[in-house]
């Protein structure tokens, strides 16, 4: 086969996608934490978005440096998976791959979510 020729294999990802449990909504994987300055952890929980756990993620306990610098590292990975990141508040936000939000669960998540 040459340098540009169709392949056979799949992607992990796409696999994961196909993959989907049809009796579990995305909402309740929804994985809901309050973020430190913890590298880490933030690696741990992109690896959670990745197999499809949604993040509701809270940047409230973070200085404004370490909060854009996570704020932009789940950002990216959510981008890199072909994800969606929605804001929910001025500090949270919510992250999760596209295919997440074909059940229509996590957007009902944030349309019944307490408004200020």
């Amino acid at each position: 086969m040459g340098l540009f020729g169709k392949s056979n294999k799949k992607n992990d990802y796409d696999e994961k996608q196909r993959d989907l449990n049809d009796n579990q909504l995305a909402s309740d994987r929804l994985i809901i934490f309050q973020l430190n300055d913890d590298d880490k952890k933030a690696g741990e929980l992109v690896g959670e978005l990745k197999k499809g756990k949604p993040l509701v993620l809270n940047f409230d306990n973070l200085e404004p440096m370490a909060a854009n610098k996570l704020l932009a590292f789940f950002a990216g990975a959510c981008f890199a998976i072909e994800g969606r990141n929605v804001r929910i508040n001025e500090k949270t936000y919510l992250f999760a791959r596209s295919v997440d939000f074909y059940d229509g669960s996590l957007q009902h998540f944030l349309d019944t979510l307490p408004r200020d």
